[in-house]
């Protein structure tokens, strides 16, 4: 399988993770390329993605969205450090989700443990950093970044 469609099934797989996992309606706009060197981030999640393709998968969105995405899965609110868990637990959730849809492309992927960034966050981006803006009806905008290491 060729590289670009390894991404193409990777793109592929994110937003099917992201329409299973959201009871609310979800719409998803065409992928694009990023260009900064770094990323400012807000209240986001990483998850390495190793295997088959190695890449770096970062959910970023805000406390607010966050909140109401924990609110429509489950029916209440949380704080502090229970919020910070779900978020590291979403990124389980879409990662994991990520990883059988590759699996039944024939991309074999596994994921690393999440790290949870609660504050003003500034990473490093690598040549390869694609980014997927996502609206979830009545939660708010998640901005799904993939940075495509070198293999």
């Amino acid at each position: 399988m060729s590289i670009s469609a390894q991404y193409q099934v990777l793109f592929n797989g994110i937003i099917h993770a992201f329409k299973e996992i959201s009871p609310k309606q979800v719409t998803i706009q065409s992928p694009s390329s990023f260009t900064a060197p770094n990323m400012h981030l807000e209240y986001s999640v990483l998850i390495n993605v190793i295997g088959d393709v190695k890449a770096r998968m970062i959910i970023d969105s805000n406390h607010n969205s966050f909140q109401k995405l924990c609110e429509s899965l489950y029916g209440f609110q949380i704080d502090g450090e229970l919020l910070e868990s779900f978020v590291g637990e979403f990124g389980n959730m879409v990662a994991g989700k990520l990883c059988i849809y590759s699996a039944e492309h024939n991309i074999q992927l596994d994921i690393t443990t999440p790290t949870v960034m609660v504050s003003e966050t500034h990473l490093p981006i690598s040549t390869q950093t694609f980014t997927l803006p996502i609206s979830m009806e009545e939660i708010g905008h998640v901005t799904m970044l993939l940075s495509i290491e070198a293999s």
